[in-house]
């Protein structure tokens, strides 16, 4: 078993340190995807690469891991982007894939003895893959060209902040103290007091430091929140973030106008969307161990 790893206590000065720091740090997985990784192994020749693919979209780590693996070792010859965690995967190959990047340290190794922080890594985790289903519900009444590359996009927009909580889980827990005790003082706002910088910030530049695919870099800048792909990944990462704190969260309705906009749904049919979607995903809260915002339905009526 990999040992736990020395976690910051203090932020770097310059979002030119978060990055260097970063950039020299292992990804961990979570423990429930390293299992499912041996399990997969196990029977190798029975596994498929839509097997894989659905994976790795569990884990935004585990897909930034592949991302990232993918275009250190790309080929000069390669011209065009990878833009998909399902072509990523089959440009590696699914026994490339279990040999290069199924071993890993884990989120719970690293925070077994901080239940608080351990408890945040994961629920930033289960955002990021609600989101990615928000994403998908909006794409496909959108009808858009290619929803993976967005669901893609929202699953990775928040990964910065789940890797603070793994290597500065002592900085990442004073941002939520800071937000509890100040209803309604915004995430960035809290970030920069905490972290010198804003997540976001963070996360486009460890994007272009790790040499991202420019379509998914690009869906990740709010610069361009205008276009319909970009704001469906902006939309389904604030509904993921707003759920979390229940159904009457007063930013809710303003999310449900911008994702009936974006679909052509009535309030009430975005709603709907949203509502079955998070239905949906509180089937898998067992891979991420924290309560589904389905599970808060019932109080909100």
């Amino acid at each position: 078993m990999a040992e736990a790893t020395t976690m910051l206590k203090q932020r770097f000065d310059s979002l030119a340190g978060w990055v260097d720091y970063l950039s020299h740090q292992q990804i961990p997985l979570l423990e429930h995807t390293q299992q499912a990784l041996r399990e997969l192994a196990g029977r190798l020749e029975e596994v498929s690469v839509r097997d894989i693919a659905a994976l790795i979209r569990h884990d935004p780590l585990l897909s930034l891991k592949v991302l990232r693996y993918l275009q250190e070792h790309r080929q000069n010859a390669q011209i065009t982007d990878v833009t998909t965690l399902e072509r990523t995967l089959l440009m590696i190959g699914i026994s490339g894939f279990l040999r290069a990047l199924s071993s890993s340290n884990t989120v719970e190794q690293q925070l077994a003895r901080i239940e608080p922080a351990l408890y945040g890594c994961h629920a930033a985790c289960y955002r990021a893959y609600s989101a990615s289903k928000y994403a998908q519900a909006i794409c496909s009444r959108r009808h858009d060209i290619d929803p993976a590359e967005v669901m893609t996009a929202a699953l990775l927009h928040d990964t910065a902040e789940i890797l603070i909580w793994y290597e500065a889980p002592q900085l990442a827990a004073q941002v939520m103290l800071m937000q509890q005790k100040t209803p309604g003082l915004r995430s960035r706002d809290a970030q920069k007091q905490i972290f010198g910088i804003t997540v976001l910030e963070l996360q486009l530049a460890l994007a272009h430091a790790w040499h991202f695919p420019k379509l998914i870099t690009h869906l990740l800048d709010e610069g361009y929140r205008d276009e319909p792909r970009v704001r469906t990944v902006l939309v389904a990462n604030a509904l993921a973030r707003h759920l979390v704190n229940g159904w009457r969260d007063p930013a809710l309705p303003d999310d449900y106008a911008a994702v009936a906009e974006l679909t052509g749904l009535d309030l009430d049919g975005a709603y709907a969307l949203v509502r079955d979607t998070a239905v949906a995903l509180a089937h898998e809260w067992s891979w991420f161990q924290v309560t589904p915002p389905a599970a808060l339905l019932a109080s909100s009526n």
